[in-house]
């Protein structure tokens, strides 16, 4: 080979090498830039999944209220009963749409992460015999704890 071809292929060699090199710095880059997106979108999920829970926090009791309201029927009052059903239907299905499911608890294995027992009594041991307070869940995200009885093996 000629030196002047030598020094052309050393050339060429030397182009390739950093064509290679900013390929793959570019590559890198594009992965870096496609990684902060999809981190970026996840963590503005998770902040409106955190502000759907706080709302939905302060709207529970509102919803306890009703359902106790609805427990309570004065006699005669067939269509104020109705009416309150009807609106704890509507709240309760529009939570549900949001996410917000309720927790099963009555003849479930008592689980911290998700009860809070406030009492003891008959029952088998370790399992749910009443709920005192319903429990909520948003997604993986338990925002109200059950308050429930628990057995305690004795019947």
């Amino acid at each position: 080979m000629t030196p002047k071809k030598k020094q052309k292929t050393a050339k060429s060699d030397k182009t390739n090498e950093e064509l290679q090199r900013v390929t793959e710095t570019a590559k890198r880059a594009i992965a870096d830039l496609q990684n902060l997106k999809r981190r970026q979108e996840e963590e503005k999920i998770h902040w409106i999944k955190m502000a759907n829970a706080d709302l939905m926090k302060r709207i529970l009791p509102i919803l306890d209220n009703l359902d106790l309201a609805k427990k309570h029927m004065p006699e005669g009052a067939e269509g104020w009963y109705k009416g309150i059903e009807m609106s704890i239907n509507q709240l309760q299905q529009t939570m549900l749409d949001a996410g917000l499911t309720p927790l099963e608890t009555v003849g479930q294995p008592f689980d911290p992460e998700k009860h809070e027992a406030i009492t003891q009594g008959p029952g088998e041991k370790d399992t749910i015999t009443e709920e005192f307070e319903k429990g909520y869940k948003l997604g993986d995200y338990i925002i109200r704890h059950a308050k429930v009885k628990v057995g305690d093996g004795s019947q």
